[in-house]
Formats: structure tokens, sequence, C-alpha cells
């Protein structure tokens, strides 16, 4: 993995600097704020979600927390937010989440049904590439990592990762469009989101 680019940006939350990587011809991002490396390091992962951060879909969390995630990040003497860009649909890539979207929407079924009905997997992600992104990073210090999902930890771990705290990450209340999306997140794929109950 090499670097193509770093520079600072000025956002609606502050100013972030911003690193590029080329990963197999797929360019990840690193959003940092303050001097790295850092002790105790709050980081967050990002899976890119083209509806819901781009286009203000709200049947989904993703822009919801992308936008929590960096308003805390900003508040923060340290921050690292990766943001991988080549893992669209848990993974599977954004046509293949156009087309299970298609079904949510035209046979009126749920997140579940429509991975059912195409035969797909619920979430292919791997971390590999966000291990390798935090070690260049921050070195092998312990981070906090600002998640709901147990899975990222553990990929995180398994790419030699050392995870102090997991931090949730929870937009409350949740709207009312996204809360059968994130009752399927909870109830499927195991995500902490006491928030439901």
């Amino acid at each position: 993995m090499s670097t193509r680019a770093r520079f600072s940006r000025p956002t609606v939350f502050g100013q972030f600097e911003v690193t590029v990587y080329n990963k197999d011809g797929s360019f990840l991002f690193a959003i940092t704020r303050g001097d790295l490396p850092a002790d105790d390091l709050l980081v967050r992962v990002q899976s890119p979600c083209l509806f819901g951060e781009s286009f203000g879909v709200n049947s989904c969390d993703c822009g919801a927390q992308l936008t929590e995630a960096l308003r805390i990040g900003a508040q923060q003497p340290n921050f690292l937010l990766v943001y991988l860009s080549n893992q669209e649909g848990r993974g599977l890539g954004l046509f293949q989440k156009v087309k299970l979207i298609e079904v949510e929407a035209n046979q009126n079924v749920g997140m579940m049904e429509a991975f059912d009905i195409l035969g797909l997997p619920l979430d292919i992600r791997e971390y590999r590439s966000a291990s390798e992104m935090i070690r260049d990073l921050n070195g092998d210090r312990a981070i906090r990592l600002m998640t709901n999902n147990p899975k990222k930890v553990d990929g995180l771990t398994a790419g030699g990762i050392n995870i102090s705290e997991r931090v949730p990450l929870l937009v409350d209340p949740p709207n009312e469009a996204c809360r059968a999306y994130l009752r399927a997140k909870k109830e499927n794929l195991g995500h902490i989101l006491p928030h439901l109950d």
C-alpha cells in the first residue's frame, strides 16, 4: 500500500488532514485530527454508503453515523477516521448493493430477505487494509474503536490492532425510516444497539 497524497481540508466540523492510500487500484482515505501517533487514539472505520452519505437517504444510518463520527472527532485532541472506499455494500460492491435495494423496493421486503432472495452473503468486508493504515499512522499503540459492530473489533484485532475500548456510535433517537434496518443489524448481524430497546 502506497501513500499518494496528503493535504489539509476545512470542513463544517473544522480542519482535518487527509491521507490518501492506493490499495490495488482503490483509493482509501485516512481523515485525521491532531498529532499522530497518539496514545488511546479514537478511531472510526467507515465503509461507504453512496445513498446514505451523498444523497441523504435515511432508511439506513450510514450518513448519520459518518456525520456523528466527524462531529465527535472534531472535539478530540487526536482522531482518525479510516474510510474504506472499496467496501460499498458490506464489501459486495455498488452494483450488488443496487440490486439489493431494487429487490427491497420492488418486492416490498426487508434487507435480510433481499440478501436471501439474491443468494448473497450478508457481510464480506475485511479489515486488513484498515489495520495497515492504522499501524502506518499510529504504530502499535492501543486505540479506542468507535463502532457498534463486534465483527469490526474482531477483524481489526485479527489484523494486529490493540483495541483498548469499544466506543459506541449511536445516533439517538434513530429516525423512524431506518428503525427496521437497525433492527435487522442488531438481530442478524450482532450490532450492539441498546437505543432501540
